[in-house]
């Protein structure tokens, strides 16, 4: 409530209110950083942080830093907090089941604890060895992408009954909005982040 003298006005945001507010501002930032050009804008919206774990998980893993950025700009926006509502949390959004998976795969990790899923180095060595063995499994980044966002049995029964996307393997042919449209953002933010920091 904000209060005026004796009277009051109650201002009530929806979330889509608020959500177009957002995007008008995002929009508006990207129209500068078109505008003027300016690198600044652009690094403002596609930051570089956790540098330090990113570039040690994305070596040891071999997977490219610019992928590792991306997914966590997509994922969580840098938010180590992030919790979402099937229970992905951390930077990388990583749900119980995927640690457990990892740490299971990857028994050699003994240095995984659970318990540390949200803390920044313990989630992006995670997510990083995940999108490392997606990558090296189905030997695609779009397919890869496709298991971190829908899990792997999901992506495995969309190619046994999609031949089309089964043929192409490219992000037009993903049969779930949600995740077509997941792929799509995280090869822009590549992108972006390889013409921004490491081009």
């Amino acid at each position: 409530m904000i209060f005026f003298g004796g009277g009051f006005i109650v201002i009530k945001l929806s979330k889509l209110v608020l959500n177009v507010l957002i995007l008008v501002f995002i929009l508006g930032l990207v129209i500068l950083g078109i505008i003027f050009g300016s690198k600044a804008v652009l690094k403002y919206m596609y930051p570089i942080k956790y540098e330090n774990i990113v570039e040690k998980t994305a070596r040891e893993y071999g997977v490219e830093k610019e992928l590792v950025y991306a997914i966590i700009k997509c994922e969580s926006d840098f938010d180590e907090n992030a919790r979402s509502h099937a229970g992905a949390c951390g930077l990388m959004q990583i749900t119980p089941e995927t640690f457990e998976w990892v740490a299971k795969y990857h028994a050699k990790n003994k240095d995984l604890s659970g318990a540390d899923v949200h803390k920044p180095e313990t989630n992006i060595k995670i997510g990083t060895l995940f999108i490392s063995t997606l990558i090296k499994k189905y030997k695609n980044e779009v397919l890869a992408l496709c298991a971190y966002n829908a899990g792997m049995n999901a992506l495995d029964r969309w190619l046994r009954e999609n031949d089309e996307f089964k043929k192409s393997a490219d992000t037009e042919h993903i049969p779930y909005p949600e995740t077509k449209e997941y792929v799509k953002r995280v090869r822009r933010a590549k992108k972006m982040y390889k013409k921004l920091y490491f081009n």
